[in-house]
């Protein structure tokens, strides 16, 4: 049975995904898949396209702007520190689209 578990930290909320069950006789949860700050399954399900829509697009921004400034000014720290940007945010949206795909396939195996 799956269910979802809401967590604080100080005054941050996130919530998880949680699956219970018993080893020997004793009540055990596994995390299967943390939801972020959406309290639900259906509002990540309908949240994380957008998120990973403006995460690509934050990385598309941050790219051009250092294609642009390395033209310009050359390969400088804080130039660099533009792509590595870039290169967070696709990292980012990757990972966020690998967790939603997990997600649909929880959805449609039941788990949740």
């Amino acid at each position: 049975m799956a269910f979802v578990r809401e967590k604080k930290v100080k005054r941050y909320r996130y919530y998880q995904l949680v699956e219970s069950h018993r080893v020997d006789g004793k009540p055990r949860q596994k995390v299967l898949m943390h939801l972020s700050k959406h309290p639900t399954v259906d509002a990540a399900l309908a949240g994380w396209p957008k998120e990973i829509s403006s995460l690509r697009r934050l990385a598309r921004q941050h790219s051009k702007r250092y294609e642009f400034l390395s033209k310009e000014f050359g390969n400088t720290r804080s130039i660099r520190y533009i792509q590595e940007c870039a290169d967070s945010a696709t990292q980012q949206a990757d990972d966020l689209q690998a967790r939603l795909k997990k997600l649909h396939s929880l959805r449609k195996d039941g788990v949740a």
